[in-house]
């Protein structure tokens, strides 16, 4: 598989299309920042659409502007692992208006009556503002382009070299290392046990050795076979992958929408497809508990 840096992503992703990408709009993947939840290699060469967080919020009844939320008046950098801004407010991540990514981090204002780990949020002027109305220690994520709203989610605590998550069995992912660190929902690629609205997909910060929830944009389109160009445009249950992998998808698009298999119970829609297991083309050890997870593809 080729590998493939998208531009919105941060980095590059796993093997089939993998590069996380965040669209943080539900409306239109296309535009979607793409920082990946773990800016991380794709092997397959394909991007995630995945909402960043960043927000909007508003204190009380005054809204915030992006452009004064800094505690100085400037854009000024913190550390999102300490969390060192000033009482009332937090580090966040952030991106100048028409970048794909985060770029930076600055300090923005805590909301008054934060929204809590799961509360739906909204994010003021778009994903890269960096404002939103979650608590402290929380991002809005998820972002859905059409009203800025998403879902609080933890930030991930300790540092870059010991990482956790906070009172949960969430996962931290890097969706830009050094800038966003999130606690996704764990989850298994064969049962598809995510919220609606999410797929389970690789992390491929961990090329693929855990599988997270994100939101997935795949709308109208996304269907088995179906041309994509991020991980999460394709429905649950399907990955976007190299279209040589399925005379389906033809030969005029470089990636489209393939599914995942069981292994121990292999079936397969392609023409000539196999179930293989998922980790032959990303490389590495299958864990125990995904070592029936497969892709549905033409040998090579």
């Amino acid at each position: 598989m080729t590998m493939l840096c998208a531009a919105l992503v941060a980095g590059c992703s796993g093997p089939g299309i993998g590069a996380t990408e965040t669209p943080t709009t539900a409306e239109d993947p296309s535009t979607s920042t793409a920082t990946s939840p773990s800016t991380d290699t794709d092997t397959d060469g394909s991007t995630t659409v995945t909402p960043t967080s960043s927000g909007s919020t508003s204190s009380g009844s005054d809204t915030v502007d992006p452009q004064t939320s800094v505690t100085d008046g400037e854009e000024s950098m913190c550390d999102p692992w300490m969390q060192d801004c000033p009482d009332g407010y937090k580090c966040m991540a952030f991106a100048p208006e028409g970048e794909p990514a985060f770029t930076g981090t600055m300090c923005t204002p805590v909301a008054q009556n934060p929204g809590k780990v799961g509360d739906p949020c909204k994010v003021e002027g778009g994903w890269w503002t960096g404002i939103d109305d979650c608590d402290y220690g929380l991002a809005c994520w998820n972002i859905n382009h059409a009203d800025n709203t998403g879902q609080c989610v933890a930030l991930c605590t300790g540092n870059p070299d010991a990482y956790d998550c906070p009172g949960s069995d969430d996962i931290c992912v890097f969706w830009v290392a050094g800038l966003a660190h999130v606690c996704l929902q764990g989850c298994d690629p064969l049962l598809q046990d995510c919220p609606e609205g999410q797929g389970c997909l690789p992390d491929w910060a961990s090329n693929g050795q855990r599988f997270v929830c994100l939101a997935e944009y795949s709308f109208e389109e996304g269907q088995e076979f179906d041309p994509c160009e991020f991980s999460n445009v394709c429905d649950p249950g399907l990955l976007c992958w190299g279209a040589e992998s399925a005379i389906e998808c033809g030969e005029d698009v470089p990636y489209c929408c393939i599914s995942f298999c069981d292994t121990s119970d292999p079936q397969c829609n392609g023409e000539g497809a196999e179930c293989v297991s998922f980790y032959s083309d990303v490389g590495g050890d299958a864990p125990p508990e995904f070592a029936d997870v497969g892709i549905c593809v033409i040998p090579g």
